[in-house]
């Protein structure tokens, strides 16, 4: 998930004064606030609601196929990126009801104290840290323990890699064992596998060869596509048959200029090229900006996001023409889940305070409007 935000040393360094707080008693000073939040993240047994009030937003959400979400939040030193810190998940229904959550104390900078990643599964998440047993956490909010092999299974269909992709999460079984057949940085430079276990990359020439965006099952001969006009291409999505690359073009020595995109709709069999245009608005797409990144939705719509600019989404699934998505706050990150766009407004930089409308968004319309996750009627 890309953050358009100037500080990526923590995964959120906001706090604030709660609703909740506000409405009861006197207002709250600066002073106050600071207190409350000190408190929390250095509270070795913290309750999650305290933490998920001071964080404000989540770093991460993640979706389960029934509708569930999962959302994280961190909580850490505002003033230093040492010392205490406090993480919580929180479990909501497919209708926006709290199902469980959980709170712990950290030490930031610490990596024996890394609260580790959860990853979606059909039926629930599945927690992986790497210093501590994982689980599987089902849709009820019941845990389970996670299936282990020594037995290297060959990515597939659903799979998800993990551990620097040394290891594969099975989705349907809940089990870790290690991948085999796994394309490595020296066959491809950047790599997405879609939901069917093909992978997608884009190699990375030596000398003065064009760089070529490339995909392979197992099984199956590679397909190989060169970029247009000897431009570069440094990330990949897919998903459906749908799969688009950043085109960028090199400027002075080390800067590049976002200038298109390249595109395919059937599996790789045609590519096609789109320019900066009405139909594909880069223009708040500024020289030098090193990471553009493309996310494909399930329908097929490509989704483009960089530091600083609007994110732009298709139109249909022929993405063919994009609009500009209407943000109803300061997004620092847009992602797809399913159909559906979510963003995160939080602060940039260390803060006590909330930003104007801080927390999860969501929209169903391809960012044209948005409303609040968790919200009426959910």
């Amino acid at each position: 998930m890309l953050r358009r935000t100037a500080s990526g040393a923590a995964l959120v360094l906001v706090s604030l004064l709660t609703p909740a707080l506000a409405s009861c008693g006197s207002p709250q000073t600066a002073a106050d606030r600071e207190t409350r939040y000190t408190r929390v993240i250095e509270d070795e047994t913290p309750r999650a609601r305290d933490v998920i009030d001071v964080a404000g937003a989540p770093y991460k959400a993640l979706r389960s196929d029934d509708g569930s979400m999962l959302l994280r939040y961190n909580a850490t030193s505002v003033e230093d990126d040492e010392g205490p810190a406090a993480n919580a998940w929180r479990l909501y229904g497919p209708d926006g009801g709290i199902v469980a959550e959980h709170a712990e104390h950290m030490v930031a900078e610490d990596e024996t104290d890394d609260p580790g990643p959860f990853y979606a599964v059909p039926d629930g998440f599945v927690f992986l840290p790497s210093v501590k047993d994982g689980f599987f956490l089902d849709v009820r909010g019941e845990r389970h323990a996670v299936r282990s092999s020594k037995k290297p299974l060959a990515f597939g269909r659903g799979d998800v890699l993990v551990d620097g992709r040394k290891k594969l999460l099975r989705t349907s079984t809940h089990t870790v064992a290690p991948a085999t057949g796994v394309p490595t940085t020296r066959d491809l430079t950047f790599t997405d596998f879609d939901e069917r276990g093909t992978a997608w990359g884009v190699r990375q020439p030596e000398g003065s060869e064009p760089y070529r965006v490339t995909r392979r099952e197992d099984g199956r001969p590679q397909r190989s596509q060169e970029l247009p006009d000897r431009l570069l291409g440094e990330d990949i999505d897919a998903h459906g048959g749908t799969a688009a690359v950043p085109l960028e073009k090199p400027i002075g020595r080390d800067d590049t200029l976002f200038s298109g995109l390249f595109v395919t709709t059937d599996d790789g069999k045609s590519w096609r090229t789109l320019r900066n245009s009405d139909q594909l608005p880069l223009n708040e797409f500024k020289p030098g900006l090193s990471e553009i990144e493309v996310r494909v939705l399930d329908d097929g719509r490509v989704l483009v996001e960089g530091d600083d600019a609007t994110p732009l989404v298709a139109d249909t699934p022929a993405n063919r023409s994009f609009h500009k998505i209407t943000e109803p706050a300061d997004l620092t990150s847009v992602f797809p889940l399913g159909n559906t766009l979510y963003g995160i407004a939080d602060s940039g930089i260390p803060s006590y305070d909330h930003i104007d409308g801080e927390g999860l968004w969501r929209s169903q319309d391809g960012g044209r409007s948005w409303n609040r996750f968790p919200g009426k009627g959910d």
